[in-house]
C-alpha cells in the first residue's frame, strides 16, 4: 500500500513538474515582454542601432515624393475602385476576375494585368465604378500645398536635415518616448513633443537656410507674382515663387520678420496625450472599463506576478515527491534543466523565426505600390527590437540550465543518508 501511494504521489509530482516547465516558460516570456516592451530604452537602442536619426530625412523624402504618397490610386486604380465598392460591383468583379485575383489586387498584393483591367471594365461601367487617381493639376491630390508638390526627394532631405538634424531629432524623440512609456507606467499624466528646440532652430541660422532651400525649389516668378510675393511676405504671407537673382537679397531681408511672426505661434509643446482636467471622472469603469491605459496597467500587473504560478507548482512538486536532499535536487533540478533547455532553444530561434515569417508570410502581402523604404525600415527596427527581446529571454534560460544541471549532477553524486533506526548491513568477515 505504501509503495502504491508513493507511485501515485510521484505521478502527481510529475504532472506538477510538467506544469512548472510550461508556466515557467510563459512567465519568462511575460516578464521579458513587460520589462522590455514597456521600456523606452529598448526603442532608443533600436533607433540608434539602425541609424534612423541620420537616415530619416532620406526615408521621409523618398516616401513623400513617391507616387503612393502623392496619389495612392495612381499605381493601382482598380484596387481603389474596389475599396468601398457596392455589393453588386464586388460580386461582378469577383466573377470577372476570380476570387483569388480579386483578393490579391484589392489588398494591394499585386498590380492588375492589362487583361484583368479589360475584364473589370464592364463591371465598372455597369455598376458606376470609376478608375480613380490622376488628380487635376494644381488640385493637390495629396492634400499638400501645391508649392510643396514640386519638391524632389533631395529637396525634402535637405529641408528635414536643416529642420531636424540628427541630434535635435534624437533629443525630441527620446524625450517623447520617455514621456509615453512613463505615461504607460503611471509616472506622468501627459505626453508631449518638445518644440522649443525646434523653434530656436527656426529663429536662428537654420531658419534662413530653410527659407533659401524652399525658395530655390520654387518656380520662377513673373512680374505679377513678384509684386504679390513682396507684399505677402511683408504681411507674413507665404512664398509661392522664386524671384530673380537680383531680388533675392531684398526678399531674404524680410525673412527674420516673417519668422518672428510665424514661429511664436508654434506651441512650446505639441501634446499627444493631454492630462485630464482637475476633477474629471475616470473614463474607466471597473478593471476592464473604457480606459485602455488602466486596462493595460492591470495586464502588466498580471505579467509581473506571473512567476508566482510556476512557484506554486514547484512547491507542490516538493510536497508530493521530495523526501531527502537527493530527491529535492532531482525533482527541482530536472524541471529547471528542461525549462532552461527549451527556453534557450526558443530564445535562439526567435530571430530566425521572425526572418522566416517576414520572408514567407508578411513581405509577399505588402502592397507593391508602397514605397520600399518604408517596410524595409520597419522590418529593420522590428528585427532590432526582437533581437533585444531574445537576449533578455535567453539570460534566465541559461541561469535555469546551469542551476538545473548542477542540481541534477548533485542528485547523482550525493548519497542518501542512512536513517538512525535503520540497521547497518553486516560486514563480510575477512578470511
Amino acid at each position: 500500500m505504501r509503495k502504491f501511494l508513493t507511485v501515485i504521489a510521484r505521478i502527481i509530482a510529475g504532472v506538477f513538474a510538467a506544469l512548472f516547465v510550461f508556466t515557467a516558460l510563459l512567465a519568462i516570456l511575460l516578464t521579458t515582454l513587460n520589462g522590455q516592451m514597456f521600456n523606452s530604452n529598448t526603442y532608443k537602442t533600436a533607433l540608434v542601432d539602425q541609424n534612423i536619426y541620420k537616415r530619416l530625412p532620406e526615408i521621409v523624402g523618398a516616401a513623400i515624393t513617391s507616387s503612393f504618397a502623392s496619389d495612392p490610386c495612381a499605381q493601382n486604380q482598380l484596387a481603389c475602385s474596389m475599396d468601398g465598392a457596392s455589393p453588386e460591383l464586388q460580386a461582378c468583379l469577383t466573377t470577372a476576375l476570380g476570387s483569388a485575383a480579386y483578393q490579391s489586387i484589392g489588398s494591394g498584393g499585386r498590380l492588375p494585368t492589362s487583361v484583368e483591367l479589360q475584364q473589370a471594365q464592364p463591371c465598372l461601367d455597369r455598376y458606376g465604378g470609376a478608375l480613380k487617381g490622376n488628380p487635376k493639376p494644381g488640385t493637390g491630390g495629396s492634400g499638400m500645398p501645391f508649392f510643396l508638390q514640386n519638391l524632389t526627394a533631395a529637396d525634402w532631405q535637405a529641408i528635414l536635415t536643416i529642420l531636424l538634424p540628427p541630434e535635435t531629432l534624437k533629443t525630441m524623440t527620446e524625450s517623447t518616448l520617455d514621456q509615453f512609456f512613463g505615461y504607460l507606467n503611471g509616472t506622468v499624466d501627459s505626453v508631449s513633443v518638445p518644440m522649443l528646440i525646434f523653434k530656436d532652430r527656426l529663429l536662428g541660422p537654420a531658419g534662413k537656410d530653410l527659407f533659401m532651400q524652399l525658395l530655390n525649389s520654387l518656380l520662377p516668378c513673373n512680374e505679377q507674382d513678384l509684386s504679390q510675393l513682396i507684399l505677402g511676405m511683408s504681411n507674413g504671407g507665404r512664398v509661392l515663387c522664386k524671384p530673380p537673382e537680383d531680388m533675392i537679397p531684398i526678399v531674404t531681408a524680410l525673412v527674420p520678420d516673417l519668422l518672428n511672426t510665424i514661429v511664436p505661434a508654434i506651441p512650446d509643446k505639441a501634446f499627444i496625450i493631454k492630462a485630464p482636467a482637475p476633477g474629471a471622472p475616470s473614463p474607466g469603469n471597473g478593471p476592464f472599463g473604457a480606459d485602455p491605459f488602466s486596462t493595460l496597467r492591470i495586464i502588466r500587473l498580471v505579467m509581473r506576478l506571473s512567476f508566482l504560478v510556476p512557484l506554486v507548482f514547484l512547491l507542490l512538486v516538493t510536497l508530493f515527491a521530495v523526501r531527502s536532499y537527493k530527491s529535492w535536487m532531482r525533482w527541482w533540478g530536472i524541471p529547471f534543466l528542461i525549462t532552461g533547455i527549451i527556453g534557450l532553444g526558443l530564445g535562439l530561434s526567435i530571430v530566425p523565426a521572425f526572418n522566416a515569417t517576414w520572408t514567407w508570410l508578411i513581405a509577399p502581402r505588402i502592397p507593391v505600390f508602397l514605397p520600399a523604404v518604408l517596410p524595409q525600415t520597419g522590418v529593420e527596427l522590428f528585427r532590432s527590437i526582437i533581437h533585444t527581446l531574445s537576449g533578455w529571454f535567453i539570460v534566465p534560460a541559461v541561469v535555469l540550465c546551469v542551476i538545473g544541471l548542477g542540481a541534477w549532477i548533485g542528485s547523482i553524486t550525493i548519497k542518501d543518508q542512512i536513517k538512525p533506526d535503520q540497521p547497518e548491513a553486516p560486514s563480510t568477515p575477512m578470511p
